[in-house]
């Protein structure tokens, strides 16, 4: 993930904000129900982690398979430029578990077209192709393009209320005027309540205003910019285990925590440590990647 990189962030205070005073709307006390926790990336095939997490001889049209023998869930961003065919996906949920899912990325013809509105009949093609993923389907999200500011607030509510068909739904704000203008935040906010979907947390360093904290409905989707294991990732994934766990304590039913860093050689280590800590602190708990060889020996835990 591109956004929001800086090459330096040793001065980036990475300490999370508190919650929104509005959680307390859809995070209303302990639910009955088994929190689903989901942890993943946005790539299941790196020959960085062959002989790492993936056998030695591993062929790359069987990456995914391997990869889901060591996360339950994937940020499929492979949607964002290309609708998937039925054999298509049929084919990926072959190669998955029971309890994985898919997280689809809206195409950017949709996200990114000068009238959204105008997409209302794609969005509908591209909720019929997902919906073949039945089961494995987790949130999907809309990634609105940089540009896209609060100015065109109705014509995103407008086109979030043309979705006809029940779908999880997650959207990613960007332009920075979303977070300078909070009676377009709050209404947004409101209505994505409304519609039971969510909003997209991303934790980057060089841009800590999309770190809102606010939840809109029972699922946490966070987007988690990490550094290729710099110091900061360790202290910032326990925090984000310790956010998590308040918020399952506070009536969280569901949550989805990609990890992306530009070196995926280390990624397993970085999963690993947010694995153990949050482990530490829940009763459900994550697997932990199983890695045969670690490039970087560093005590994570100490």
């Amino acid at each position: 993930m591109d956004f929001g990189k800086l090459n330096n962030v040793d001065t980036i205070d990475f300490t999370l904000p508190t919650d929104n005073v509005n959680n307390s709307l859809v995070l209303t006390g302990k639910s009955t129900n088994k929190p689903s926790v989901h942890l993943g990336f946005p790539i299941w095939s790196d020959k960085a982690w062959i002989g790492k997490i993936y056998p030695d001889d591993a062929q790359e049209k069987y990456f995914l398979r391997y990869y889901a023998q060591q996360f339950n869930c994937i940020e499929l961003n492979v949607t964002h430029y290309k609708i998937p065919v039925p054999t298509t996906i049929q084919r990926w949920k072959n190669m998955t578990t029971n309890n994985f899912k898919f997280c689809p990325k809206v195409p950017q013809v949709i996200s990114h077209a000068k009238d959204i509105t105008e997409m209302s009949a794609l969005m509908t093609e591209f909720i019929d192709a997902v919906i073949y993923f039945d089961n494995a389907l987790g949130t999907t999200f809309m990634q609105l393009p940089r540009h896209f500011g609060a100015n065109r607030l109705n014509e995103l509510i407008t086109f979030l209320g043309l979705i006809e068909k029940p779908i999880k739904l997650a959207v990613e704000l960007r332009h920075e005027s979303w977070f300078t203008d909070k009676q377009a935040f709050d209404e947004l906010s409101e209505f994505l309540m409304e519609c039971n979907h969510s909003l997209v947390i991303t934790d980057v360093a060089g841009r800590r205003d999309v770190l809102h904290q606010r939840l809109t409905n029972k699922t946490a989707f966070i987007r988690f910019g990490a550094n290729n294991l710099h110091k900061s990732d360790y202290t910032r994934l326990t925090e984000w285990a310790e956010r998590c766990s308040q918020w399952i304590e506070q009536g969280l039913e569901e949550l989805f925590f990609f990890i992306h860093t530009s070196d995926q050689s280390v990624a397993p280590e970085i999963a690993n440590h947010f694995i153990h800590e949050f482990n530490k602190l829940n009763r459900v708990k994550l697997k932990p990647v199983s890695i045969k060889q670690e490039s970087k020996q560093i005590d994570l835990f100490a």
